[in-house]
């Protein structure tokens, strides 16, 4: 059945897996790189659709988290990992860092060396949606699970926007 999955969404599988985790990746007919082509693919709230934005610190990466009607605060976020500062990737180092194509970053199944930060009203739902390492693949799954077979941080890293853009 996995076999099935690409390489990405195979990885986060078996990561689900080996932690005994009932959450199943699935592949979807469109798109789910943007948190609105998420929400509208599953017709759910975009608030409900975690975004996983990547970030470097002068030492390491960061993952972090938000409700898709979020933008991820990079000074909130900065103090969270107790850094002086953070700065977007781009596509080419999301890739080298993470293993993962944006649009398909998940928080699980990293490098043991990337940090993983959630904000803290994802924990607001009683289950969220995720990307599950390929821009077609998603992860529903309860965010208090989320954080705790991920080891994430949970903190306010995000505020609230108007538009759907990070």
């Amino acid at each position: 059945m996995w076999g099935d999955l690409p390489e990405g969404a195979r990885r986060v599988q078996q990561f689900l897996f080996e932690r005994g985790s009932a959450a199943v990746v699935r592949l979807l007919p469109e798109t789910t790189a943007t948190a609105q082509d998420a929400a509208s693919a599953l017709g759910v709230s975009v608030s409900q659709i975690g975004k996983s934005i990547v970030f470097a610190s002068e030492s390491e990466t960061l993952v972090a988290v938000a409700s898709g009607d979020q933008r991820v605060d990079a000074q909130a976020l900065a103090r969270a990992a107790d850094v002086a500062e953070v700065k977007r990737m781009r596509a080419d180092a999301v890739r080298r860092s993470t293993g993962y194509v944006i649009g398909g970053v998940s928080p699980f199944g990293l490098p043991a060396a990337v940090r993983i930060f959630i904000d803290s009203r994802l924990l607001d739902f009683t289950e969220c949606y995720v990307a599950a390492g390929h821009p077609k693949a998603i992860v529903q799954i309860a965010p208090d699970e989320l954080v705790a077979i991920t080891g994430a941080v949970v903190s306010p890293i995000a505020l609230k926007v108007q538009s759907e853009q990070s």
